[in-house]
């Protein structure tokens, strides 16, 4: 499951960087949209970490890992709540989705490895 998170985190990192490129001029969104794809990179970081982690069988801290990537996409949409006027694009938010359901479930799995 972990590497489906990190799969997931993969294709938005590259959708985002997308963006970047063919994104408005405006300068604040095209900022926001880096930051989320910097985000993004964290999180694919802290899945890499979990597996290395379960590998080892250290248990909590790839629980740790997990819960750190799924909060880097909640740093991202908090940043867009701070920019009054720019709205959290629509794609974006089904994806940020889709990463805590998938983180959700790794977590339930290491929760029963731990038992």
């Amino acid at each position: 499951m972990v590497r489906v998170g990190m799969a997931n985190a993969s294709a938005t990192n590259a959708y985002l960087s997308s963006q970047v490129l063919s994104s408005t001029n405006d300068t604040l969104m095209k900022k926001l949209i880096k930051d989320c794809a910097k985000k993004y990179s964290y999180t694919i970081d802290a899945l890499q970490a979990s597996l290395q982690n379960l590998n080892a069988e250290l248990y909590d801290y790839a629980y740790m890992d997990v819960m750190a990537a799924a909060d880097y996409p909640i740093v991202c949409h908090n940043s867009f709540r701070r920019s009054p006027g720019l709205a959290y694009p629509s794609e974006l938010a089904l994806k940020e989705d889709g990463l805590k359901r998938i983180c959700d479930v790794a977590l339930g799995i290491i929760d029963n490895l731990v038992r």
